[in-house]
C-alpha cells in the first residue's frame, strides 16, 4: 500500500476481515497482519482509527458513525442498518460536528465531559438490545432553538421507525413536561430533551425520549414527576406510595418515554442520590421487586463493588418503569466514573458478573472491543459511563451506558 489509506478505506477493509491489523509505519506506508492474543481478555478488531494519528482531526460524528457501522454486523443487524444509520443521521449530524481530539463544547449532561453522545447495551433474557442516545442541534443554539430542533427530530424519528402516530398521542404530554417558554428550563444549560433508538434482531425498533428533570424549583420538580405517573393511571397509587420514601431521600433528575409501532406505551422515572448505603436501595426497592432479583442485586454489588460496597455508595440512578402492566419495574445504576478507576477494572468486574449469570457476554465484550479498538486504558474509566441491573416482568438483566473516547497510547495497558 503505497498511498496512505482514507479513514473510509481502512474501516472498509477491517470491517470485511476483522482478522486483519492494518499498521501504519510511516511515510504513507501500512504494514499488513494478523491479530493474535489478547487484551485483558478482549479480543477483536476495529475501524477507521486504526489509521494512525489521522483520526484526531476526524469529526467525531464520522468516528463514531464508523464504530456504529462494526456494530451493526457485530450484533446481526444488517436488516435494520439502513433504518440505524438514517436515525444516527437524524440525531448527531450537527451535535457531534467536532474533531475526536477537541474538547466538547459545554452542550450536554449526557456525559461527565459533555460528549452528547452514549452508546447502550441490554443484556437479559432476549436478544441484546444495541441502543444510542444524543441530542440534537446545534452547540450553542438558545434553549427555545433546542427545544424545537428535538421535537423536529422526535417526529422524524416517529417517521422512520414507524411509530408517527405513538409520537404525536404524546404531543401534549412533552409540553407539559418540558414548556417551551419556561423561563427555568430556558435558563437550565441541560435543554430539554435527549433521544435514543434501540435495535435487537429479529424484534421492531424502539424510539426513546429522555426529558430533563432537574429544573425549576424543588417542589415543581416533584409535581411534574406526579403528573408524569398519572399519565400511566393504572400505576399511579403505587407511584404514590413509594413517592413518600423518595421525595426526602433522592432527588428528580429525568423521565422517559418508550414508543415502537406496536409495543404499547411504556415511562420511565429517574431519580437520583449520592452517599446513601447499599441497604437503604434494598428497603427502596422492597416493594416493587421479588426476593430472586434483590439476591441478584446482592451479587451484582458484590461484583462491581467488590469491599467498596460496605461504604456508602457515591452518585447512584434509580429509575422505576411504568407500562400497561399494573406493575412498577426497577433499576439500580452506579456512575462508572465513580466505581471504576479504569476501563480495564470495568472490564473485568463486569466480565466476571456476566459470567456469573446466564446472559452471554459476548455482546459486551464485541460492544468494548469496538468502543476501545482492543486497546483499554489502564489508567482512566473512559467507556464506561453507568453500569446497572433492573428488573421487567420478573427477568432481571445488565444496562451498559458507554462513552465513545479515542484513547491515547500512554494509557493502554
Amino acid at each position: 500500500m503505497n498511498d496512505c489509506l482514507s479513514p473510509d478505506e481502512v474501516f472498509v477493509i477491517l470491517a470485511r476481515w476483522p482478522g486483519l491489523i492494518l499498521t501504519n509505519i510511516g511515510c504513507g506506508s501500512w504494514r499488513l497482519g494478523l491479530r493474535h492474543g489478547q487484551v485483558a481478555g478482549f479480543q477483536g478488531s476495529n475501524m477507521a482509527s486504526s489509521c494512525g494519528n489521522r483520526t484526531d482531526s476526524l469529526p467525531l460524528y464520522d468516528y463514531v458513525r464508523s464504530q456504529l457501522t462494526t456494530l451493526i454486523q457485530r450484533f446481526g443487524l444488517e436488516a435494520s442498518g439502513a433504518d440505524i444509520l438514517c436515525c444516527y443521521q437524524t440525531i448527531c449530524k450537527e451535535s457531534l460536528a467536532f474533531a475526536v481530539d477537541r474538547k466538547p463544547p459545554e452542550f450536554s449532561r449526557i456525559n461527565e465531559d459533555g460528549t452528547p453522545f452514549q452508546f447502550a447495551l441490554t443484556l437479559g433474557p432476549h436478544h441484546p438490545i444495541l441502543q444510542f442516545l444524543s441530542e440534537a442541534g446545534i452547540p450553542g443554539s438558545s434553549g427555545v432553538e433546542r427545544i424545537a430542533r428535538n421535537r423536529d427530530c422526535i417526529r422524524t424519528l416517529g417517521g422512520v421507525l414507524r411509530c408517527a402516530e405513538a409520537v404525536a398521542g404524546v404531543g401534549q404530554l412533552l409540553d407539559e413536561m418540558a414548556p417551551v417558554r419556561d423561563p427555568d428550563l430556558l435558563a437550565d444549560p441541560a435543554g430539554a430533551f435527549w433521544t435514543g433508538v434501540g435495535f435487537a434482531r429479529g424484534e421492531r425498533p424502539q424510539l426513546k425520549i429522555y426529558i430533563n428533570a432537574r429544573w425549576g424549583h424543588r417542589e415543581e420538580r416533584w409535581k411534574r414527576l406526579h403528573r408524569f405517573a398519572s399519565h400511566f393511571g393504572i400505576v399511579e397509587e403505587r407511584w404514590q406510595a413509594l413517592d413518600r420514601s423518595l421525595v426526602s431521600n433522592m432527588e428528580p433528575l429525568g423521565m422517559a418515554l418508550t414508543l415502537g409501532e406496536t409495543a404499547p406505551l411504556a415511562g420511565r422515572i429517574y431519580l437520583t442520590a449520592y452517599g446513601k448505603p447499599l441497604s437503604y436501595y434494598e428497603r427502596l426497592m422492597q416493594p416493587v421487586t421479588d426476593e430472586a432479583f434483590r439476591g441478584a442485586f446482592r451479587r451484582y454489588t458484590e461484583f462491581i463493588l467488590g469491599e467498596d460496597r460496605t461504604y456508602p455508595t457515591r452518585s447512584v440512578v434509580c429509575s422505576f418503569g411504568f407500562g400497561s402492566r399494573a406493575e412498577l419495574d426497577f433499576k439500580f445504576e452506579l456512575c462508572g466514573h465513580c466505581v471504576f478507576a479504569s476501563d480495564l477494572e470495568a472490564a473485568g468486574r463486569l466480565r466476571s458478573w456476566l459470567d456469573s449469570t446466564a446472559v452471554d457476554p459476548a455482546p459486551y465484550v464485541e460492544l468494548i472491543n469496538v468502543l476501545s479498538e482492543c486497546r483499554l486504558s489502564a489508567s482512566h474509566a473512559h467507556l464506561h459511563s453507568y453500569t446497572g441491573v433492573g428488573v421487567k416482568e420478573h427477568a432481571a438483566y445488565t444496562s451498559l451506558y458507554l462513552k465513545p473516547k479515542k484513547i491515547r497510547s500512554q494509557e493502554m495497558q
